[in-house]
């Protein structure tokens, strides 16, 4: 992974254009294979820290602690498959699901998540004065009410509903059977530009997964949130913990990829023709609409300007932004190879999540059907 600084305008990192956008393959016919797929699940993924930066204020650990102390609770649920589904996420991360009741001290959380101790430790005093957690008197943590109402003010309904619905996509397009995996440019690129999960079924003709019933839901969204800790968990690495520096890599890099095809794109065009991946480099990127200012990303994300500038300024640091001439941000190729594998790592732990989500379904009642 290279490094590349943030110059400023003129400096000597800077760029007019950028050979190619990391997170378009070169190869058109690698492209048709990766890109559907790596577009599809990088939206609900840029929705999900969205989500997480707005309510948990850009940290990673400020959602991870108290989500963990909250799985902790739920393996006394009264609910079988809300109590299978809690421990099943805690063992994959390596926590001690027995005795019942159960809480964790910030050592275990430490050793589970990889998170510093002190850092961990600073936000366990943070989310005690928001009443979050509670400590007892052998230094175990665990979650309040308070943060629990806080945790589904605004249900959970609607992330389950985008997770199954990406999920479900990707399991078609993944399928070495499937013939539409070279016809789904539109879909994809739909997914992608989505911002909540209800925009996916006004603008896809796929359908939305079945209904689960609501103690088959709850549990549902316990496997869900063990994907979206794992998610974070492997992230947050990459960019210090900051969540925000993780929004604008995607935001940026979402941004250099839908201006590439039109909106007028039909489900059945080639993506190598709507994403005109066979056209020289320099007519690819030579359009100025294909990347963003610190204005415009500010702006769409609601993030102040200067807070912004500083945190496109450490991804040039990291090697993942470039900052041409113009003021103009791109995503540089090495994000392409940085995060090829994560990128299919994700894929792998959606389908496999949903894979136990859909399980809970009740097979379809084909009796008395000739």
């Amino acid at each position: 992974m290279s490094f590349t600084t943030d110059g400023g305008a003129g400096g000597a990192e800077s760029a007019k254009s950028p050979a190619i956008a990391g997170v378009v393959p070169s190869d058109p016919a690698a492209a048709r294979a990766e890109l559907p797929l790596t577009l599809l699940c990088a939206g609900y993924h840029l929705r999900l820290l969205n989500a997480v930066r707005a309510r948990f204020d850009g940290h990673a650990e400020r959602v991870v602690l108290p989500i963990l102390l909250w799985l902790a609770t739920l393996l006394c649920a009264p609910n079988s498959e809300v109590a299978c589904a809690a421990a099943v996420v805690l063992e994959g991360l390596g926590l001690e699901t027995r005795p019942t009741p159960r809480s964790y001290s910030l050592r275990e959380i430490e050793q589970a998540t990889g998170l510093p101790r002190e850092t961990l430790r600073r936000t366990a005093g943070q989310l005690q004065g928001f009443g979050w957690i509670e400590r007892d008197g052998k230094d175990q943590l665990t979650v309040t009410p308070r943060f629990t109402d806080y945790l589904w003010a605004d249900g959970g309904s609607a992330r389950l509903e985008d997770f199954r619905w990406t999920a479900a996509r990707l399991r078609e397009l993944s399928d070495p059977a499937c013939a539409g995996i070279c016809v789904s440019a539109a879909d994809a690129l739909a997914a992608m530009r989505a911002c909540r999960g209800d925009e996916l079924f006004r603008s896809n003709r796929w359908a939305a997964p079945r209904a689960l019933a609501p103690p088959l839901a709850a549990a549902a969204v316990v496997y869900l949130c063990g994907h979206n800790l794992r998610h974070l968990l492997a992230l947050a690495p990459a960019f210090d913990g900051d969540l925000l520096q993780a929004v604008l890599l995607g935001e940026l890099g979402h941004r250099n990829v839908t201006a590439l095809a039109p909106s007028a794109a039909k489900r059945d065009d080639d993506l190598a023709t709507v994403m005109k991946l066979e056209q020289p480099d320099a007519s690819l990127w030579d359009d100025p609409q294909r990347a963003c200012n610190v204005l415009s990303l500010a702006n769409c994300l609601n993030v102040p300007y200067e807070t912004t500038r500083r945190k496109l300024a450490q991804l040039g640091k990291r090697g993942l932004v470039l900052r041409d001439e113009r003021g103009l941000y791109w995503v540089q190729p090495s994000a392409q190879d940085h995060f090829r594998e994560f990128n299919r790592e994700q894929r792998a732990d959606m389908l496999a999540t949903a894979a136990r989500i859909e399980a809970l379904a009740p097979a379809p009642d084909h009796s008395g059907v000739s």
